[in-house]
């Protein structure tokens, strides 16, 4: 068996589904019966792109073969996870660099201008980092 994509179908068969190659190679009338849970902006990007770089990375050698298609599987729940871990030290560091940054500033413009900036990041995290809906966003962007 091959690692990484291997071809458990072969001939016109396995172009059925697409090829890794390219993307939109699949054929037109296909429909996942159980597509990717929706969830934020970022978490949605790293997903849809870190099989390709963990492949890339080598990573595909510390995993199992599937028995069944003998392809390498990668659960988005684990992806999740790691996003969540990420996502959660960036909310931290924010608040607290806030703070750290106001308290060495003596100009009240200069003070203005610094929370200013860290309302717009908060916000921008705030869209990109969760699942928040745009009352949301603003409701805890303005308090």
């Amino acid at each position: 068996m091959q690692r990484g994509y291997a071809a458990a179908l072969i001939d016109e068969d396995a172009r059925i589904w697409g090829s890794p190659v390219e993307a939109n190679s699949h054929s037109s009338d296909i429909i996942a019966l159980c597509p990717r849970t929706k969830e934020d902006i970022i978490s949605g990007f790293v997903a849809k792109h870190a099989i390709s770089v963990l492949d890339c990375w080598g990573w595909s050698w510390f995993k199992k073969l599937l028995c069944t298609h003998g392809v390498v599987e990668y659960k988005d729940s684990t992806i999740f996870k790691i996003t969540y871990l990420f996502t959660s030290i960036v909310a931290s560091l924010i608040s607290v660099t806030s703070i750290i940054v106001l308290y060495r500033i003596d100009s009240t413009k200069a003070r203005l201008g610094v929370i200013a900036a860290f309302n717009i990041l908060m916000t921008l995290c705030l869209v990109g980092m969760t699942k928040a809906q745009r009352s949301d966003v603003f409701t805890i962007t303005t308090a």
